[in-house]
Order: structure tokens, then sequence, then C-alpha cells
């Protein structure tokens, strides 16, 4: 009587034959270590291990997780930092405030009542802040004109985050240089001015005009970024950063009435000159410091309008 063949096991399975392979393959020889385990299951089969894991879930989609606003700080820290036109653009500020007071120093007269010698020292912030507001809108407008912008938000999806980043590194980088410059600007110029052209501030003067300055030149800069936010062109943010600033203060008083009047002392402007040379000596009812947190709203409002923007549209 024939001996019954026993039935073909299925590809992969672990059954063995009388040497303990799987069938399908041939037993180790004589000397060779026999199979200790079957061939792992493939993808797809029951107890294979998934090709992709599972990302874990951010508001229950799933995806990779979004990176620590800290690592966003320190991309934008390097990217600002890295870019000629930041080292540039700061060095003519500086230059601009310490040299116009090196210049007024030099050439001031008597006068009759005569500015403390913290506002003369001052006086090249105001031409600074053009250079200030540049920075602010090449900070974002750059990387649109570079296409940087969309290996900046592939990497950082959370728009806001990436915008809120750029602010705090240029504001706190801002701060730092207008506050250094001033300062030294102030020294300078009270060393070479006599008590017969300027008199001496006191200490709320030198407080109110060295920090005041340096976060205007902060909060103007945000203003910038904001509105280069919502254009995405570095001329045409520009430009119309420079017409916020300058335009009101010169042609507010043609225009008639309360609103000629709101335009003329609430402007940018103003608003810093109060900073510098106090509020007797500047018209409008604002004090000089509720004046910076004016300037914190102006700032903020364009902030929230670019984030808007950033957010609704394309890249």
């Amino acid at each position: 009587m024939a001996t019954p063949t026993p039935p073909p096991a299925p590809p992969g399975s672990a059954a063995p034959n009388g040497h303990g392979a799987p069938y399908g393959h041939q037993a180790p020889s004589y000397g060779q270590q026999p199979y200790a385990q079957p061939y792992p299951p493939q993808p797809g089969m029951p107890g294979a291990q998934p090709a992709h894991p599972a990302q874990p879930a951010q508001f229950g989609v799933p995806g990779p997780a979004h990176p620590h606003f800290g690592r966003i700080l320190l991309s934008e820290w390097t990217k600002i930092r890295t870019v000629r036109s930041t080292t540039w653009t700061l060095l003519v500020m500086a230059t601009i405030i310490i040299g116009m007071a090196a210049i007024v120093g030099g050439s001031a007269n008597p006068n009759t009542d005569p500015d403390t010698t913290v506002t003369l020292s001052l006086i090249g912030v105001m031409i600074a802040q053009i250079a200030a507001a540049s920075l602010g809108v090449l900070t974002i407008s750059a990387e649109y004109t570079t296409g940087m912008i969309r290996s900046t938000l592939t990497a950082y999806p959370r728009r806001v985050s990436v915008l809120a980043a750029k602010a705090v590194v240029f504001a706190a980088i801002m701060f730092v240089v207008g506050l250094v410059s001033c300062t030294l600007a102030y020294l300078l110029g009270d060393a070479m001015m006599s008590s017969e052209v300027a008199r001496e501030p006191t200490n709320s003067d030198i407080v109110r005009g060295l920090v005041g300055s340096a976060v205007y030149l902060a909060l103007i800069g945000l203003f910038s970024l904001g509105i280069g936010t919502m254009l995405r062109h570095s001329a045409g943010a520009i430009t119309t950063v420079l017409g916020l600033m300058l335009l009101p203060s010169m042609f507010g008083g043609f225009v008639p009435g309360k609103l000629g009047e709101a335009i003329s002392h609430y402007n940018p402007m103003n608003l810093l000159l109060k900073m510098i040379a106090g509020a007797g000596d500047v018209g409008g009812k604002i004090e000089p410091w509720p004046g910076m947190l004016l300037m914190a709203v102006y700032a903020g409002a364009s902030l929230i309008g670019g984030a808007i923007l950033l957010r609704s549209r394309d890249v």
C-alpha cells in the first residue's frame, strides 16, 4: 500500500520538513545551523509592521509634529544675522544717529531758549527711522523676492508662528542696536555742547530720549514688517511705509477741522518728536509714553493684517 503524500504548504508558511526547514527551501547540510525561525511576514500579511508608521496627530489630523517655537526663533535669528542687507542697514542707521550728533554738536549756536543735550543729540533718529523701516520690510519681502519663503513655510507650516518669530527677532535686534547708537550719540553730543548751546537734561529726559527712541525704532520696524507681509514687494512696501511716516506730518495741517488736527498730532513722526523733545516742546495733547502705546497699536494692527493675509492666500 502506497504512503500518502502530505499536501503542499502555502508559500511563506512555517511548516517544517524533515530537517526543520520551511517548505520551498533547501535543508541545511550537515554541520550548518538549522533555521532558527521562519522569515518575518512581509508588509500586508498578518503580523507585519506597517510600512509607514503613523505620525503623531495634530488637532485630530495625522501628520508630522510641528517644530517648537524656539526652533523657529533660532532659524529666523540665523537668517536675519547672515543676510548682508541686515548688517549694512543697521550700520547705516547707527552711523546716521551718531554722525548727526557730532554734526549738531560741532555746529550748534547759542540759543536764548536752548534745548537739552539729549534732544539735540538725537536729531539723527528722525532720519535713521527710514533705515529701520526699510529693514523691517526687507525682513519678509526679501524671502518673497528670492522664493525662500516657500522653503520656510514648508519647514514650518504654522505661518503665524513664523511671522511672530520674525517680529520677535527683529524687534530685539532693532531695540538693542537703537539703544546703543542713541547712547553713544548722546554721550558724544553732551561732550561737545557747552551750557550756552544746550541745557543739561534731567534723568527722566535722558531715559525718555534714549529708551523711547530705541522703542520707536523697533516699533516702526514692526509696522513696516506688517506692511511688507501684506504687500510682498520690497519697493512698493517701502514706498508705502515712507508715505505713511512722512506725508501726515507734512500735509496734515492742510486738512481742515479735527481730522487734520488728529493727523498732525498722532502721526508717527510727531510721536517720535515727543519722545526726543518732550511733550511741552511739541504740539498735541498726547504724552510721550502714551504716544509709544499708540505707536504699538499701529504696529500691532499692521502685523495682524499681515498675519491674516499670510494665512489666507498662497505663497
